[in-house]
């Protein structure tokens, strides 16, 4: 893959269908880039925490968000300088950021940081939004899904490696009300492109979905040149 032009991938998809450690392996396979879009507006979540400003769009969010500094370095997250990686992954920063990615003044900031990062390609965006709001002409889009019984099955699993005990029912509910969130906001709505490569992982191992999609990556390839 590392030969001609270095492309620019999209992995979209609901919450807990495998598109975190998936993205990061098929960058890894590809010697690209990854960008995970959602770890950026976790780290504008925490600044604004940290600034004790209210979750809505106005003046004081904006001026706040204009002077933000958020950059990615391999899997490290840095506000304005400093590491956040860890911080940013607290159930209190996930609920304030899903409150603050309806906010016009928050995808203002962060969308047009994300296309500056895949302007020159080689890179692997994931998120929910990427193949139909960030970057709707790359080259090769997918779409990742999984019933929500193995979505909420492996998002309890995720949290029980880290200390969390949480029951699968509660688990469940919690990924169901953000579906219903992503898919009906009125800004970047979680849909699949028109042109992306559909993959349910329900039953496939990591693996198998990251081999599936550098067949599609290669074929796409084949058929461009």
């Amino acid at each position: 893959m590392a030969s001609g032009r270095r492309l620019v991938v999209t992995i979209d998809g609901p919450a807990g269908a495998g598109k975190s450690s998936v993205a990061r392996a098929l960058a890894a396979r590809l010697g690209y880039r990854l960008i995970d879009t959602g770890a950026m507006y976790r780290a504008l979540a925490w600044s604004v925490d940290r600034a004790g400003l209210p979750a809505e769009d106005g003046t004081a969010l904006r001026r706040h968000l204009a002077a933000v500094d958020v950059r990615l370095d391999g899997d490290a997250v840095y506000v304005d300088g400093r590491d956040v990686s860890g911080e940013i992954r607290t159930p209190a920063i996930s609920e304030l950021t899903s409150r603050l990615t309806t906010l016009a003044a928050v995808r203002d900031k962060v969308t047009p940081l994300q296309r500056r990062l895949a302007a020159e390609g080689g890179v692997v965006l994931e998120g929910r939004d990427t193949g139909t709001v960030v970057c709707p002409d790359a080259d090769v889009k997918f779409f990742l899904d999984a019933s929500l019984e193995e979505r909420a099955r492996r998002r309890q699993a995720e949290l029980g490696e880290r200390g969390v005990d949480v029951d699968l029912g509660a688990v469940q509910a919690d990924i169901h009300a953000r579906d219903v969130q992503d898919t009906t906001r009125a800004l970047a709505p979680l849909r699949k492109a028109a042109d992306a490569i559909v993959i349910d992982t329900t039953a496939l191992t990591r693996e198998q979905v990251i081999e599936s999609m550098l067949g599609e990556i290669k074929r796409r390839c084949s058929t461009r040149s």
